[in-house]
């Protein structure tokens, strides 16, 4: 699994299912909490999606504010989960 393909993933989940305005842009450091796009019931939707999409479980833990903070954090988040779910600690 690598970085961009997990970025364009979520990223195009948070413009098909998340945002309400087609024209917003957004990119890998758009700060997704502090302009409202995510919120607790729009997290949930995208922990849903990431675990049907890349089969990793985000434990409760692990959702945090910083890891959700942008697509690129979440991206993180992603790859080293899936690193642990493999074995692989990164």
């Amino acid at each position: 699994m690598e970085h961009a393909e997990v970025l364009d993933a979520l990223t195009a989940f948070i413009r098909e299912r998340v945002l309400d305005s087609p024209g917003v842009t957004i990119g890998p450091r758009t700060p997704l909490l502090e302009w409202g796009i995510l919120n607790s019931l729009t997290t949930t939707a995208l922990v849903v999606f990431i675990g049907e999409r890349f089969g990793v479980d985000v434990p409760a833990e692990r959702m945090v504010g910083h890891h959700f903070r942008d697509l690129d954090g979440i991206t993180r988040l992603v790859l080293e989960l899936a690193g642990e779910h493999r074995g692989i600690r990164g």
